[in-house]
């Protein structure tokens, strides 16, 4: 498994980037407010960044995570901060899910996310966006809930490279979190097991 944290000094660095919301992007309603219960997979994606320490600078993480299952389903990794992150972070999620129109993505008011570019791609795939309200982390409570599970279930070092966090959000993501690392939401599974379930139970109703 990868080395996923904060650097261990006097001084504790913030979980996450604060979001630059002092720009004069249309900011979307709030859709969830702090209603994090759904009914099925490919109904809520959730979003945000957060920032990695390296010896060569910060490595910046961007997921998305389906709310029901509390799966991974989209992660980029960059050295910079920008709308680029966010809306290749996004792709990889719609390629993997080819989500339906009207999919309700939800993210912090941040300039990356509010960005004409990542507005346009939630257009084009008729995907539906939403926003928390400023400064309350709590309105994206799962998220912030994936990111804090990153940094302290890994070991507290710092990567020598960018391709070093990298290889260690890899490692995390797809070889703990979503198939091992179990969630008491989720009746005590895995991500991933819990949607093998709803897979099954499906194939039953069909039968």
């Amino acid at each position: 498994m990868g080395q996923l944290t904060v650097i261990a000094g006097k001084h504790k660095i913030p979980d996450r980037p604060t979001p630059d919301s002092n720009h004069d992007q249309p900011i979307a309603p709030n859709r969830l407010n702090q209603d994090f219960s759904t009914e099925d997979i490919n109904q809520v994606w959730l979003t945000d960044i957060t920032y990695i320490p390296t010896k060569e600078g910060f490595t910046y993480l961007c997921a998305f995570v389906d709310l029901h299952s509390r799966k991974i389903i989209g992660w980029k990794t960059s050295r910079k901060i920008d709308s680029e992150l966010v809306i290749e972070s996004l792709d990889q999620a719609i390629v993997f899910r080819s989500p339906s129109a009207g999919l309700i993505v939800h993210s912090d008011r941040g300039s990356r996310y509010a960005s004409a570019a990542f507005r346009r791609r939630l257009v084009e795939r008729e995907l539906v966006q939403s926003m928390s309200r400023r400064g309350n982390c709590y309105d994206n409570a799962p998220m912030e809930f994936f990111f804090k599970s990153c940094k302290t279930e890994e070991v507290q070092e710092v990567y020598g490279t960018h391709e070093h966090a990298t290889r260690g959000v890899s490692d995390y993501i797809e070889q703990f979190y979503n198939p091992r690392r179990m969630h008491s939401s989720l009746d005590y599974r895995s991500p991933i097991d819990f949607e093998h379930a709803i897979a099954r139970t499906s194939l039953v109703g069909e039968t």
